[in-house]
């Protein structure tokens, strides 16, 4: 019995290591990313490396890390960055809220592979980030920039699943030295 109770803790351990190390890629990818201009004329445009991390533990653990492990990195990306309750915070909530829970549902309905997966992510993302904008700005005029982030959402999302299915090819051939833990 005991033995048994030492590897249940065991593996809990090795599963939080695991989550807590995937948090913070998730955040210097982050903020790399927001370090790097993109030399595109449309301001807010990012490829969402970070969201190469949400993929792999949506696909790898479960929709349950994946919305756990992306709101931390949100938050705490928002307390390093821009600060709680900027504007811009507020921004990366809404877009990570939004795609996160397209996200899951589409996951939960095998609707697409992870390109289609990604792709739909990305492009509610960008919905949702203007749909709040037009709340704190009290404008409807920035729905035309719409079909910009939507189209950059189709991009982004594919170079994420692209990066993400490298990964996680790469994940189902090592796993003896990465063991998944669920």
């Amino acid at each position: 019995m005991k033995n048994k109770s030492y590897s249940s803790y065991h593996q809990k351990i090795k599963k939080m290591s695991q989550l807590a190390l995937f948090l913070a890629i998730g955040i210097i990818l982050s903020i790399l990313e927001s370090l790097v201009p993109i030399p595109v004329p449309v301001p807010g445009i990012r490829l969402g490396l970070a969201n190469t991390v949400g993929l792999i533990l949506l696909y790898y653990y479960s929709p349950k890390e994946y919305v756990s492990i992306g709101f931390l990195r949100v938050l705490i990306v928002g307390l390093i960055r821009t600060g709680l309750f900027s504007v811009s915070f507020f921004l990366s909530l809404s877009g990570w809220f939004l795609s996160s829970l397209v996200c899951v549902i589409i996951y939960y309905l095998k609707l697409f592979s992870i390109y289609g997966l990604s792709i739909t992510s990305a492009v509610f993302h960008g919905v949702g980030q203007i749909i709040v904008v037009m709340i704190i700005y009290s404008t409807y005029g920035l729905i035309i920039y719409l079909p910009i982030l939507m189209f950059t959402g189709i991009i982004s999302g594919s170079l994420t699943a692209f990066i993400s299915s490298l990964f996680l090819m790469k994940f189902d051939k090592h796993i003896t030295y990465i063991e998944r833990v669920k």
